[in-house]
Order: structure tokens, then sequence, then C-alpha cells
């Protein structure tokens, strides 16, 4: 059975009650072993905020919904949910009524301690009707946890907190209407009404269950599953687009959301469905409602004659007008012309007409409003208006008669402007250039179809120089911050990420519009009028004096102790110009800056050093710029007469909360194309992970650094731990300071790796592999410092402070030398380190060289090694790898059992010699533990000549073994000898007189039978003499155990006492060591 998120959600969703891990296991029909993947998930989805733990249950961040009835959709969306059952006591005032080992619990409650009971509904009441605070309009900005914010749309005064059963009464980014009561610092609100549903739309995977289905989103601003109605536009685990029945009411909180599918997106994995999936979490939709398409499609596809000679409006269609735009773009809301006069130049700016076409109270309107703006996408575009109107009737296509509004300007050489004139017209465009034409045109490069515009566009470049240095001179600021754009291939996966590069042709238009826009904001500011202006403030002092801060730890000078003029900012950005920290300096900079924003108020625009300023130019795709526009046809249609006080008035508040709202709407705008950008990134990088690439620090924060790939155009997080632990944020250079005197900061080359793209998160992670000029930065695992290894201690080789030693100190501390380490960064040194390990092997005769033939004193030690009862040690199973000898392994504990030990059991590693022959002793000292090693007598007087001696069938398996071992180190085939059988075996006979037992085919047997023979007992099966020896052998072998057996005298006393001495080895029996 699957272990994925959905599936977790939807058991509990369908559970009536919260569910531990065991009874997701037996539900979910999974095993035992797949317990701890199934933890691992549910804490997943519990930091991601998809679901609640309760103790040691789970349940989703609501209770459950009940079966709706099927009367339809409306049906389900207003059922009501029924109480949710918890156990434990309830706590609050009131008697407990339970059910079955359950309290029932109000929708809404989430348990807790005395804040939340505080929070119920009646004291909640009584406390904002005592506090007398005035409510508050703003916009609510959920957290994952549950708890949000209500950000006053005015931007003065404090956010207001809301806790969970609270928040989740409306949904993310709704305008709301909130009480307020507490104290400065920490206001708590309570929700009245929702002024303006923000989301309609949500995306999730469609899940079919019978007469119920579910729509399992990933988006944790939304309370859990959506319930839907079962649909045949969506097959079991589409993506699907889903409408929410929500209205305008307050929700129930646990009671979740209904809603019905408005179509398929695809399967999982799709991009669209991502990018669409981020637009619909900000407000946004990719279509509009039926009422406004309806008011679209009755407009004409021509502007009439009638329309073109109404009123006022002149006729400029012989004024040889032209659209400059993108190569993309298909909305064309600007036009311009420009002749040279005395001393000057006649600027004509041109702006599509879209208040002719969009009323004001109609469904366009509305919904112009409510979009407030056209998001552009890399694969799409949200218009704010139908693209009946924005491509078709209002955009100001070639050859085309369109109405329009225009800024009729002069302005003398020196780009100071001399006169204005407003008015309506018509005109026809009569070429649409693209900015890579113009550009070329001025380059001097050969384009046919527009070298005949040449004097046009010199015209308009020799104005727009004049207009940049006549702002230059008062003070404009000019941020050169480079913006990235995704290429994407004909399938939608995207291609590579490029710079948006600013060439002079971007440039002249920039200057043209900025020229109009003033030319209105002045018309307006003359005529004393209220209108949306658009307005940037002063920076803030105290972000101002800590950027200074950090440019002077770069070596910028900026006093800001008598404040900061768009001037001198403007002269302290020329300095940076070709820094390596342009670009990160010029960011900071901007963060200090205030956002600019539209208001009813005149204040003046910072940046650009201007005292009047608006919109005027863009009505297509931005709604205070048809605000200006409908509001100037409104004081020409008064034909001079003012308007009363009282009436400008309630102009001015009109204006300001439509103007609050466009500057809310423009900020989702702007976080939707991030996302979008963001996901691209990363799914373009997420095939691409492992390899390396070179980067810029682009900026610092607590949690690490973000980098900027050089080729690719691609920003990402390095975490600070990944430099080692300890890591802090030095705001006043705005650097990332290590212990270890390590400082990351902005601007620095570096080498990283791609570790992983999460196309879901949207975020990508590097790892820093080494920064410019210095040496390659050391691996630490992650947050945990790396291991420090104690310096060994020869003297004590039984026990060490820092642990117990390695495998090469411990062999070192035996056999004198030095143990072995790998140089830290010294590849050569480590390169001859293994180079001389790999000439040295583990032979049958002794640790050799590899080129090194067996020699004759190497039979000789073979034969002797034999005799003497080591053959089984010094013939191992050549040439097998040392075997693993952990701390806990069998090996280690006998080693540890008896550190005192002279020769060692396993040839150990290629440096380690074989010990020297010796003969055991067949008696071991007194109160000491030692392994006693059986040997074989040298000759035996008794034999005939030419017959075999004790141990000559030893020998001859030892030679076996060398004529193996060398052919398969030659790489031949071992001959072909058959190892005796442990049933045709015959230990040779011995006199009586010498207690040395015979040799066993098995070595391990021999040390059975020395142990046994110690202790004086002999196991069954064991003992000399048997399979088929003769009797008086097995005779003298019980003579010889008789003699090495101590007297109860001399033998130690063993802990069991003496109680067992003679019992067999049992339970409890001292011949059979409990281990």
């Amino acid at each position: 059975m699957s272990l994925s998120q959905d599936h977790i959600r939807q058991l509990l969703a369908e559970a009536d009650h919260p569910l531990g891990v065991k009874e997701l296991l037996r539900v979910a029909g999974l095993n035992p072993g797949q317990q701890t993947d199934l933890k691992r998930a549910l804490r997943e989805l519990v930091r991601a905020g998809a679901i609640v733990k309760d103790g040691k249950r789970f349940r989703l961040e609501g209770p459950r919904v009940p079966r709706a009835p099927e009367s339809g959709f409306e049906s389900r969306r207003d059922a009501a949910a029924p109480p949710f059952k918890k156990r434990g006591p309830a706590p609050g005032s009131g008697r407990e009524e339970r059910r079955g080992g359950f309290r029932e619990e109000r929708p809404g409650f989430r348990g807790g301690g005395d804040f939340r009971r505080s929070l119920q509904r009646g004291s909640r009441d009584d406390r904002f009707e005592e506090s007398g605070q005035p409510a508050v309009e703003g916009i609510l900005h959920m957290h994952r946890d549950g708890f949000g914010f209500v950000h006053p749309v005015s931007g003065e005064g404090e956010n207001i907190f809301l806790p969970p059963g609270e928040a989740q009464r409306a949904l993310d980014n709704d305008r709301v209407l909130a009480e307020v009561a507490g104290r400065p610092g920490r206001f708590e609100g309570r929700l009245v009404r929702v002024i303006n549903r923000r989301r309609e739309l949500a995306v999730g995977t469609y899940v079919a269950q019978g007469r119920h289905s579910l729509v399992m989103t990933t988006d944790t601003s939304l309370p859990g599953p959506i319930r839907v109605p079962p649909t045949q536009m969506a097959r079991d685990g589409d993506l699907v687009k889903v409408r929410l029945g929500v209205g305008a009411d307050l929700l129930e909180p646990g009671q979740g959301l209904f809603g019905e599918v408005a179509g398929s997106l695809g399967r999982p994995g799709d991009p669209s469905a991502e990018v669409l999936g981020s637009a619909f979490a900000h407000g946004f939709n990719d279509e509009f409602p039926p009422e406004v398409m309806d008011e679209a499609d009755a407009f004409a596809v021509k502007v009439t004659e009638a329309e073109a000679t109404e009123g006022n409006r002149r006729d400029l269609r012989k004024m040889p007008l032209i659209t400059i735009d993108g190569e993309d773009a298909r909305d064309f809301d600007d036009a311009v012309y420009a002749e040279p006069q005395a001393g000057g130049w006649r600027l004509v700016v041109a702006i599509a007409d879209v208040s002719h076409y969009v009323k004001e109270r109609s469904a366009l309107d509305a919904e112009a409003l409510n979009r407030a703006t056209s998001v552009y996408l890399p694969d799409r575009v949200l218009p704010m208006l139908p693209e009946r109107l924005s491509n078709g009737i209002c955009s100001l296509r070639p050859d085309e008669d369109r109405l329009c509004m225009v800024a009729d300007m002069t302005f003398d050489r020196h780009g100071q402007r001399r006169t204005h004139e407003l008015y309506p017209a018509v005109m026809r465009s009569v070429a649409r250039c693209t900015y890579n034409e113009v550009q070329d045109v001025l380059d001097g490069k050969d384009v046919p179809h527009r070298n005949f515009l040449k004097p046009q566009f010199e015209q308009l470049m020799a104005l727009a120089r004049a207009l940049m240095g006549m702002r230059k001179a008062r003070g404009a600021i000019d941020f050169d911050v480079p913006e990235h754009k995704v290429v994407l291939g004909e399938d939608g996966v995207p291609q590579r990420m490029e710079k948006r590069e600013r060439k002079d042709s971007h440039r002249l238009i920039e200057e043209c519009m900025l020229a109009a826009n003033e030319a209105v904001a002045t018309y307006f500011q003359d005529e004393g009028l209220p209108t949306v202006y658009r307005f940037h403030g002063e920076p803030d002092p105290q972000k101002l004096a800590a950027f200074a801060v950090l440019a002077e730890a770069y070596g910028f000078q900026l006093d800001v102790e008598d404040g900061v003029s768009s001037k001198e900012l403007d002269a302290f950005i020329t300095q940076l110009e070709g820094h390596p920290e342009q670009r990160a300096l010029n960011q900071l900079l901007l963060r200090s800056m205030m956002q600019a924003v539209y208001t009813a108020t005149r204040v003046g625009h910072y940046g650009l050093a201007a005292e009047n300023y608006l919109h005027f130019t863009s009505p297509i795709r931005r709604y205070p710029d048809l605000l200006v526009h409908r509001v100037l046809k409104a004081v020409w249609a008064r034909k001079g007469k003012k308007p009363s006080d009282a009436q400008l008035d309630r102009e001015e508040e009109r204006l300001e909360g439509m103007a609050q709202q466009c500057s809310e709407r423009e900020r989702a705008a702007m976080t939707v194309e991030r996302e979008v950008v963001a996901f691209y990134a990363a799914l373009m990088m997420k095939d691409r992970v492992g390899e390396e690439f070179d980067a810029t620090v682009a900026g610092i924060a607590e949690f690490g650094f973000f980098v900027e790939l050089d080729e690719v155009h691609v920003e990402g997080l390095v975490k600070g731990e990944s430099l080692g632990p300890g890591s802090k944020l030095d705001k006043r250079t705005h650097s990332l300071v290590y212990p270890n005197g390590r400082r990351v900061r902005v601007g620095q080359k570096l080498r990283v790796r791609l570790l992983s793209a999460n196309t879901t998160a949207r975020k990508i992670d590097f790892e820093a592999l080494q920064f410019e000029d210095e040496a390659p930065l050391q691996r630490t695992g992650g947050a945990r410092p790396p291991p420090r290894r104690r310096e060994y201690v020869n003297e004590a080789p039984g026990r060490h402070k820092g642990g117990r030693p390695g495998r090469s100190e411990r062999e070192a501390a035996k056999t004198g030398r030095t143990p072995w380490r790998k140089p830290a960064g010294d590849e050569a040194a480590d390169a001859e380190q293994w180079r001389s390990l790999a000439e040295v092997e583990e032979t049958p005769f002794g640790v050799k060289k590899a080129w090194e033939p067996p020699t004759a004193e190497d039979a000789a030690t073979v034969e002797a090694a034999t005799v003497s009862g080591y053959g089984d040690e010094v013939l191992g199973e050549a040439p097998a790898a040392p075997r693993p000898r952990g701390r806990f392994s069998r090996e280690g504990r006998r080693e540890e059992a008896a550190p005192a030990r002279a020769g060692s059991r396993f040839l150990r590693s290629r440096t380690e010699e074989a010990p020297a022959p010796k003969a055991a002793p067949a008696t071991p000292a007194k109160g000491k533990r030692k392994v006693i090693r059986p040997s074989l007598p040298a000759t035996d007087e008794g034999s005939e000549p030419g017959a075999d001696r004790p141990g000559d069938e030893a020998v001859r398996d030892a030679k076996r073994s060398r004529e193996a071992w060398d052919a398969e180190r030659s790489g031949d085939a071992a001959p072909s000898r058959a190892k005796p059988s442990r049933e045709a075996f015959t230990p040779p006979a011995f006199d009586s007189d010498d207690s040395a037992p015979a040799a066993s085919p098995h070595p391990g047997f021999d040390r059975i039978r020395a142990l046994a023979a110690q202790r004086g007992q002999l196991p069954t099966g064991a003992a000399p003499g048997r399979a088929g020896a003769p009797k008086k052998v097995r005779k003298a072998a019980s003579g010889a155990s008789a003699k090495a057996k101590p007297s109860k005298k001399s033998a130690p006393k063993k802990a069991g006492g003496s109680k067992g001495a003679g019992k067999k080895p049992g339970r409890g029996a001292p011949g059979k060591r409990k281990r």
C-alpha cells in the first residue's frame, strides 16, 4: 500500500476520530515494518501544517465534514458540521458530555490551556465589547501553523494577530474587517466580516470516493481537503481546478471547504498546473466570469467613424506614430512620435483609450479592479481585461484606427519641459517595432523593413538622452538591477535563464513614458483636482544608517547623519559601477528604500526626484492608469467648473480606497511572478543534481547565504551549517562569520555543487566546494563538527580515555610500529602511501612483497609451523581479505576478554608478520589463563623407512595449499586434489609417554581439546583416538589428559565454587562459560 501524503490525509479525512500510528497502519493495510516510514511521513505533514498532532493521534486541521445530502452542490456547501469528538476531559466551563470515551466539541475548538479557553466565543465577545477599539480593514495573511495576521491596508499601525480558531474563519489574502483588543505590540483580533474574497479557485489532486470525492491541495493556507461532488470532467489522480463555494460569509473553523471541479489540468507534474496553482493562491484567475465576457463581446472589432469624430477628439491618423515593445508582446498600449523644433523637440505620446470601453460600475470595471494588474508569466499572461479588449480593440495595432489619450509636450535641448497639452484623439500606428529592431537601426545595422524609420529613431534617442541628463542633474536614482527571463522550449520545459539586457531602445521608451506621466501629474496639481498618484517615500533612516555601515566595510563612504538626498544617493550608486559587489550592494540599498505605492495624496516620488508623478501610460495592464484616464475625462466634462470641497473629499476618499486595492494587487502579482520563476528554475535544475558551477554570493541570511550561478543565472541557498557549526550573521558588515575566522560576504566568487532542486517547495540547495583563491573546503557532514580522534597512547594499549583504539593503533601497539594515518590534504603523500601498501601482500608464508617469489626458507617455515601446531594460522585461506573485527564482533570480544594473549589468532593487516614457532605449555601457569596450542612430535623411532611420519599429512596439505594459492595468483586453475574426508582420516599413533595429542583435520577442534584438557573435561566426540583409532591410542590420549589435569590443591578456584567441578557442561556449569 502507498505511503503518499495525499493517501494519509485521505484516510484521516474519512475517519470519524483522530487516528494513532497503529490504527493508520491497520487502516492503510501496511505491515509493521513500514511504521518508521509512516511516522516520518506524519512528521512532515505536521510540519507542513496539513495535519494536527493531538497527543499521540493525528487528525486534519479541522474536524471531519459529515456526508452531505444528495440534493446538489448548494446543499453540500450549506451542510453544518457535526461536533468533533476528541479524547480526554473537556476543558472549560459547563458539564462534560461524553459519548463512548469521547467528548463533544464545538466546531473550531482546538483544545489547550487558559489562552485558548479565553478565546471561546462567550468570553471573547465580552472582552471585545469592553475594549472599544475601532475596527481595522486589512489583508489576512495565514501562517502554515494555523494562525494569521491582518495587515492594515492603510499601512499605519501594527499588524493584528489572529489565533488559529479565528484566522481559519477566512481564507488567505482575503480583505477583512477585524476588531482589535489588547495592548500595543500584541493586538489580538476577531474577524467581523469578509470585505472581499480574494480567492475563488484552487488546484489539487482529484480523489474519487464513490458518492463523495475530495481534492487534495498542496496549499497549506487552505483548511484541509476540499469536498466536491463526483464529476466526469476528471479522472482519479488528475490535477483539477476547483471553484470554491465559500461565498462572502465567515467560515466555521473545522467545517472544511466545499467546491466544484471547474476543469482538469492534466496529470501531476504538469508545469502549467504549478503555474496556475501559484496564480490561484494569490487571487488571480485565467478565466473571466460570463457576464464580463458578454460585455467584452458586445464591442465592435473596429473603431467607427462616429466614435472617431465624437466630442473634442482630434484626428492624428496622419501622424507617423510607432509602437515599440518586446518580441512576444501582444497588447500595445503606447505609441510615440518626436520631431525637432527650434531649440528642442516636440514629443507626442498616445495611450490607448481604455476608459472609452470600460465604463464605471460595469462588470468589466469590477473585474478589472479586482485584478488591478496583468500578470506576465513565462508561459502565459493573466490579463486584467479580456483579450478581446487587451489584444483587440484597445491595442494600438499597426494600420488600424484606434482611440487614444494624448500627452503633447515640448522640450528644450536640455530636456526641460516647456509646455504640455492633454486631449483625446484617434490615431493609426504606422509600424509595430521591437526593441531589438530599434537597437539594430541605432547601431547602424541594416534592417530593411525598418530603415525608413531611422530618422524617427534618432530623434527619439536624442530626446531621450536629453531627458536622462535632466533627470540625472535633478537627482533621480537609476537602479540598474538586472532581471531574469525564463526561456521555454516547445514542450513548455525551461531551456535556460537569460538576463534581460537593458538597451538604449529600452531607455528610449522609458524616458518618453516618464515624461508623459510627469506632465499629466503636473496638470492635476495645477488644477487642484484629486487623482491617483504614484508615491515613493524617503528611505528609512535606520535602514539607511545600517546600509552606510555596510558600505563602509566595502570601502564606500555614505554620509547619512543629516539625511541623504536622491542626488547624493545616485552619486553613491555611480561609484559602484564596475565594482564586483555592485549588484549585491544595489540589492541591499533597494531593501532600505521604501516601496512605491498608489495614493490619492500628492507627496512626490523620491526615486525619480519628481514633485508630481503618476501612472498614465499603461491602462490595458494597470488599473491606476485607467482611473487617471477616467478622472481626466470627468474634468473635461465639467468644462472648467470646479467641484465643491465636499465633492473633492468624497472623491479623494473613494480614490484612496481603490489606490490601496491596486497597491495590494501589485504586490500579489510580483509574488506570483517570483514564485513561478523560482519553480521553473528548480524544474530546469532538477536533472543536474551533482554538477558543479561557478557562482557569486548574492545575499546573506542567518541560516546561510544565497549564490547566483554565473552561467545559468539561477539562485539557490548554501546552508550556513555546511561550512561548519556556529555561524552567525554580522549585521554590521552583512556577512556570515564562523568561529574558525571564515567570513562570507556578498560578491565573493566560489565553486558550488548542486545538492537538490525541489519544484514543490521551489527551492534549490547548493554545497560550497571552494572559494576563490582558497584551498578546497573540507566536508563536515552537515551541522555536526568533524570527528576528532584522540592521539593513541602506546603505553596503555588495552584502554583509552577517548574510547577503544582503532584497529591500526592496536596492531601498532603489538608490533611496535607507528600507526599509519592518512595525511590530510596531501594527495601526493596519500597516493604514495597506498602504492606502498599495494606492494605488500599477505601470503601463507608471511607478509611479503607482491613480486617476491617464495623461497626455500618459506618451505621450512611452513614445515616448522605445521609441526609446532601453528599451521592453521599460517596456512589460512590466503589470500583472503582481513576479516572485519569491530568492537562488538566475536573476535573483538575475545580480544578484550584476553588482551594479554601473545599471539594473534588472525592475520589482521598486510604489515603483520606471522608469529615465531614455539611449543605451547601443557599446563597453564597458576592464576593466569593461557591458550594451549597442541604440538606434534618431530619423529617416530618405531616407524619404517618411507612410511608417513607424524605430521607428514599436514605438510602435504600445506604444499597443496601453496600450489593452489600460486595458481590463483597466476590466474591458472588450481590442481584438482580432493580434500581428505573427515571419516577417512586416521590420526597418527604416538607413544603413551608423549602428552601431545594428535592433530585434527579441523584446527578449531585442537583448540577446543586443549581448553578441555586444561579444565579437565573433554567434550563428547572430540577426544583423541576417536573415529577408528586403535585402543592403544585412545588409552594413551586418556593418560595424557590425566597428566594435564591440575590437582584440586593447585588448580585455581572457579567462580561457581567446588560443587560443580564434576558436573557436565550445562546451564550454570563452570565448564561452559556464559557469554
